[in-house]
């Protein structure tokens, strides 16, 4: 489960990339494990270089690239068991996602404006850390129980946002950040956000899956023809004084406290954001913040 969740972590920052690339200045937000999950099941159906394509893309930190039934049979049970770490009984909060594989029916189917933005203030210890080389502050938001946590890099100002991720798991590592009082300045924000993933991830090595005549997906059809025409994601996240709501799920709150010389963290210009489940340092969701 370790090798699982860090390739989620290597896949969505991947992903983020391009996706910001992509939309220089708009906003970003999408669940990497909500669309590696949906890639499974597609991954259960597909052979040959279709299949290995596929691995390539979403399992990149495996050793064997080329995956055996067994390391095949052991993602999926990864998958299994991570989920159902992420969404144990007894915690306090509940994160879905809803994965859909639509077919033919005729297919046999095995079985630069400014705006006023309302900023969230609050003053407590918090995990943080400036990377000097990076020129990046790096905060993190627990939630109740510290079960999750949001993650977030804000570059000093005229810094490229995106060459601050590359390093994202290793600068977020609780070793590496120190608990100290900080004064946080947030932005209330609401994202929705919809992608047709089929450009993202034919750049990122997944060709024959979409192409008619390449695509091997035998393993769910008797039908010779079959491939992916559309991946198709959407993700939505509010972050306000309450707490966060990501996708179908709620977080519970961020507790707020009421004001020397202290680290300021304010958010008022673009940043990333990424939230963890703690225990399996799984990515669950990122994005980034551009404008309100």
């Amino acid at each position: 489960m370790d090798s699982l969740s860090k390739a989620n972590g290597t896949f969505a920052i991947q992903v983020l990339k391009m996706l910001c690339q992509d939309r220089p200045s708009q906003n970003v937000f999408f669940s990497p494990l909500g669309i590696s999950s949906a890639l499974a099941m597609v991954l259960l159906g597909a052979k040959g270089n279709t299949k290995d394509q596929m691995a390539q893309v979403r399992f990149s930190c495996f050793p064997s690239q080329a995956m055996s039934l067994n390391t095949e049979e052991d993602i999926h049970k990864g998958f299994q068991m991570l989920l159902t770490q992420v969404n144990k009984p007894g915690s306090k909060y509940l994160l879905t996602t809803a994965n859909r594989l639509f077919g033919e029916k005729t297919y046999d189917f095995l079985s630069e404006e400014e705006w006023p933005v309302q900023m969230m203030w609050q003053e407590a210890n918090f995990n943080f850390i400036y990377i000097s080389e990076a020129q990046t502050k790096v905060l993190e938001l627990p939630y109740a129980g510290k079960t999750l946590s949001m993650i977030i890099l804000l570059p000093d100002e005229d810094v490229d946002l995106i060459s601050t991720n590359s390093k994202f798991i290793a600068w977020t590592k609780a070793a590496s950040l120190q608990n100290t009082e900080v004064e946080v300045f947030l932005p209330r924000f609401k994202l929705q956000e919809d992608y047709e993933m089929k450009s993202v991830l034919q750049r990122l090595g997944m060709v024959d899956a979409f192409q008619p005549g390449q695509a091997d997906l035998s393993a769910m059809s008797t039908e010779t023809d079959l491939c992916l025409s559309k991946v198709v994601h959407k993700s939505v996240v509010e972050v306000n004084e309450e707490g966060t709501e990501a996708a179908a799920a709620t977080a519970v709150n961020i507790v707020l406290f009421g004001s020397s010389c202290k680290p300021t963290f304010c958010a008022n210009h673009p940043f990333l954001f990424f939230i963890r489940h703690n225990e399996t340092n799984t990515v669950l969701f990122c994005g980034r913040f551009s404008s309100p």
